[in-house]
């Protein structure tokens, strides 16, 4: 499996991407961001999540490869649900 996020916005208006990849993983670590993308339906969730504009604030794309299936889900900091949240933010932990 692999999870890119890209990050833009901000004050600074900068642009980053992260990637994940599974096998570059423990497997303890492998298995929680596999649960984490099965617990949070990722696959079902729309593809865009409206949202008003608003000036400093992050907008993120999520994507997973996973089983010869890719989706995508773009979305604000304002409106990401709590699920993809911790996918999220679990991506930016371990990829700094």
């Amino acid at each position: 499996m692999r999870v890119t996020l890209e990050q833009s916005g901000g004050f600074a208006g900068l642009m980053i991407t992260k990637t994940i990849d599974t096998q570059n993983l423990s497997p303890s670590e492998a298995k929680e961001l596999e649960e984490m993308v099965q617990s949070s339906s990722f696959f079902q969730l729309t593809s865009v999540m409206e949202a008003f504009p608003q000036p400093d604030r992050f907008g993120y794309v999520l994507t997973v490869e996973m089983d010869g299936r890719t989706h995508s889900i773009e979305m604000s900091e304002t409106n990401m649900p709590e699920s993809v949240r911790s996918i999220v933010k679990w991506v930016q932990a371990r990829s700094r």
